[in-house]
């Protein structure tokens, strides 16, 4: 019965030792050529040192990065970096100035009706015209004020 157990437990443990010594041969085998054959049990083999007389096929490895590729790189990602931070800052910018026209837009309209309310009440015609000229003067900024909000939202 031991025997038994042993033999279905044989097979999982030299693919664990398989396994660990192809994750401690990966480290030699760093830099080098790696050749890949099938051996006489038609088992694909790949090493970096093929046995002679064996039709071996090179794979194909990625090139070594040199250090002035890893700092062409890293320029690279940094340039990218700071493009997409000045684009941030020109948006949060853009962003608070649409939020400053809006609040100004909205005391402009606010004065409006208070200007409104007092010409309407106004007694006499002086008075009634003093808060028509302040109106439309309101009446104008405010027109001044659509229009620039509509320029920066509209850009980009």
């Amino acid at each position: 019965m031991a025997s038994y157990k042993l033999r279905r437990l044989l097979p999982r443990v030299s693919l664990l030792l398989l396994g660990f010594v192809w994750i401690a041969a990966a480290g030699e085998a760093q830099g080098g050529t790696l050749y890949e054959y099938v051996d006489k049990d038609g088992t694909v083999v790949i090493t970096d040192s093929p046995p002679p007389g064996v039709n071996v096929k090179p794979l194909e490895s990625l090139p070594a990065i040199t250090e002035e590729q890893k700092k062409a790189s890293e320029k690279e990602g940094n340039e990218k970096l700071q493009r997409y931070r000045e684009a941030d800052a020109k948006r949060k910018e853009r962003e608070e100035n649409i939020k400053a026209i809006r609040e100004e837009l909205e005391k402009a309209k606010r004065d409006e009706d208070n200007y409104r309310v007092n010409m309407n009440q106004a007694s006499g015609f002086a008075q009634r015209s003093h808060w028509r000229k302040l109106l439309d003067e309101q009446l104008k900024l405010i027109d001044e004020k659509k229009k620039k909000l509509d320029d920066l939202e509209s850009r980009p």
